[in-house]
């Protein structure tokens, strides 16, 4: 994208939206309820005017997720969509532009990049695994001593990345680019598409304390390969038991 565009603060200079946010949501949104005006959106933007929580069939959208990276880089940001229905996610779908990469899952279909069938084969142990992570920004994870956590859990496994896009980050562990991805707090529309694309790759998806996920609110996160998620759950769980913040 060469054009010039508008960007604009939302809660700090590091939180930032862009006038293309504001209009692929409302293209996106725009051409969903032309198609299902029954349903419901739930998107970054706020440019749908109805109460999400009165819909049986959510539309969950990122119109940009990794703005940031959209403004100063122009790579490593994608779209993210999902469908969630009765609060079962039916068909999650991450698309980067910079890379004309396109994943998408469909519930009990499985996961695909660009049309080529995405499986989480691979074994691998938490000292083998690369993983990425926001935790180390996070305010809220140093107020509780997380921060700490996941910076000793570097020390332990082969690598750690900060990519800036929940959405792609987690595309990525499905595609088994990455093994795993921790936050301590996502927006729904970060997640909801990348959780179908790592559940339907064969990954494991649940809060870091090892609960469900939730599709409609904010939740910490932890995507995997199932073959190490005992290890990392583990591993943090019994960091934080023992922190004596």
């Amino acid at each position: 994208m060469k054009q010039p565009f508008t960007v604009e603060y939302k809660t700090s200079a590091s939180d930032l939206v862009t006038a293309v946010d504001k209009e692929v949501e409302k293209h996106v949104i725009d051409a969903i309820l032309r198609q299902y005006p029954e349903h419901g959106i739930l998107g970054e933007e706020r440019t749908f005017t109805g109460d999400p929580g009165e819909y049986d069939t959510l539309w969950v959208i990122d119109p940009i997720d990794g703005t940031t990276n959209f403004v100063h880089q122009q790579i490593n940001f994608a779209v993210s969509i999902a469908v969630y229905h009765k609060g079962e996610g039916l068909i999650g779908v991450v698309y980067d532009p910079s890379r004309d990469e396109m994943f998408h899952a469909v519930k009990g279909q499985g996961a695909y990049l660009n049309g080529q069938r995405l499986r989480l084969e691979k074994t691998v142990s938490l000292e083998e695994a690369l993983l990425c992570t926001s935790v180390f920004w996070n305010k809220q994870a140093e107020q509780m001593g997380i921060d700490l956590i996941v910076k000793k859990l570097a020390g332990k496994v082969r690598g750690m990345r900060l990519l800036g896009s929940a959405a792609l980050e987690m595309a990525y562990v499905a595609a088994g680019r990455l093994d795993g991805y921790v936050s301590l707090s996502l927006n729904a529309w970060d997640f909801g598409a990348g959780r179908i694309l790592v559940e339907e790759a064969g990954g494991k998806v649940t809060t870091m304390d090892g609960k469900p996920l939730p599709f409609d609110r904010k939740s910490s996160v932890m995507a995997c390969n199932t073959t190490f998620y005992e290890e990392l759950q583990h591993y943090i769980q019994s960091e934080q038991d023992a922190d004596p913040s």
